[in-house]
This record gives C-alpha cells, sequence and structure tokens, in this order.
C-alpha cells in the first residue's frame, strides 16, 4: 500500500543527497575546458565527494525504477509506466557510471601503483550531464505525462500541473532548473496519490 510512497521519498533523499554531494558542481562545470576537471580530481576530498554522489544516484535511479513499479500496480495499463519509468531510471544510472568513473580510476590507481585515467578527464563527467539531461530526465518527461493521464491517479490540480512540468523537464538539457520541479513533482505524487487499484476510463 504505501510502496510508492516509501520508493518516491528515497528517490528524492537519494537524488538530493548526491547533488549536495557533489555531482550540482560537476553539472555546473559543463563546458567547461579541461583544466577544471583535471584540477578538480587531483584534489583527494573531490574524488572522493563524486565517488559517493555517483552511488547515490545510481541507487536514486534504482529506487526511481521501484517508484514506477510501485505506482504500475495502482493502474490498469502498465507497460507505460513501467518502460518511461525505467528508461528515466537507467538514465540516472548511467550518469552515474559516467560521474563515478574519473574518481574510481584514479582511485583505483592509487591502489595498485596505477596512475589511472588521466586523458579525457573532461569527456566523461560532461557525458554525464547529457546522460542525465537527455537520457533520463526525457523518459521521465514521458513518465509525468503517463501518470497524469492515468485517470484518478493523482488529484486534478496535479494532473493539469503535470503536462506544463513535462515540458520543463524536457528541457532540461538547455536549463537545469528543471530538476527542481520533477524533484517537486515526485514529492507531490508521493504524498497525494491514491493507494487503491484503480480501473481507468
Amino acid at each position: 500500500m504505501y510502496g510508492a510512497r516509501r520508493a518516491g521519498s528515497l528517490f528524492v533523499i537519494l537524488f538530493v543527497a548526491a547533488f549536495v554531494l557533489s555531482l550540482g558542481a560537476l553539472a555546473g562545470s559543463f563546458a567547461d575546458p579541461d583544466r577544471v576537471f583535471v584540477d578538480r580530481y587531483a584534489d583527494d576530498t573531490n574524488r572522493v565527494l563524486d565517488m559517493a554522489g555517483s552511488y547515490m544516484l545510481a541507487l536514486a535511479g534504482l529506487a526511481f525504477a521501484w517508484f514506477a513499479h510501485a505506482l504500475s500496480r495502482l493502474i490498469n495499463e502498465r507497460v507505460a509506466l513501467l518502460v518511461t519509468g525505467s528508461l528515466a531510471a537507467g538514465g540516472m544510472i548511467l550518469a552515474a557510471v559516467a560521474w563515478g568513473t574519473v574518481p574510481l580510476s584514479l582511485w583505483f590507481g592509487s591502489l595498485v601503483g596505477d596512475p589511472g585515467l588521466q586523458e579525457g578527464q573532461a569527456v566523461l563527467p560532461q557525458f554525464g550531464f547529457v546522460a542525465l539531461a537527455l537520457g533520463a530526465m526525457l523518459p521521465a518527461a514521458a513518465f509525468v505525462v503517463v501518470v497524469a493521464r492515468a485517470h484518478g491517479l493523482v488529484p486534478t490540480w496535479l494532473r493539469v500541473a503535470s503536462y506544463p512540468i513535462a515540458v520543463l523537464i524536457a528541457f532540461t538539457a538547455v536549463l537545469f532548473l528543471p530538476l527542481l520541479a520533477f524533484l517537486a513533482w515526485v514529492v507531490a505524487v508521493t504524498a497525494t496519490h491514491r493507494h487503491a487499484p484503480l480501473i481507468e476510463r
């Protein structure tokens, strides 16, 4: 009964934690020159925080997949919700992999006496931004629409608000702030969705 509530809450907590720890700074460095990333990864503290943030984001992706599954059990048409939710979760995990690769490589290299990844340190974190903004948030926008179209799953005011929110989320690659609208939407769905299975009309 409370699966979606737990999953949605856990997703928001993990996602926010990931960006507070470090990934917000990495995302904000998108399109910066290579030297910015080289200097960042030269600092031990930054590498630890980036690894922790990447793990948090990967776990957030898993929590979002759980959220999608829990919501899908409440409606008849489950496939669209599961597909869009799984794609969004996969995009988050892909972004986490991209953001975690360089610091993990340098950390592992320090353990085995190898230098770790030295060339192209800017490419993977910048790819991480694209993976999140396009790979995760485009299917997340579709997920928002699917939830809005599921009759009776969320209150009318949230159904109406979901459409402009979905448009905003689709433009995360241009304006990063729509992520906040997405998180607020998940919180609203978590707090207001109906628990009983619905017969859609």
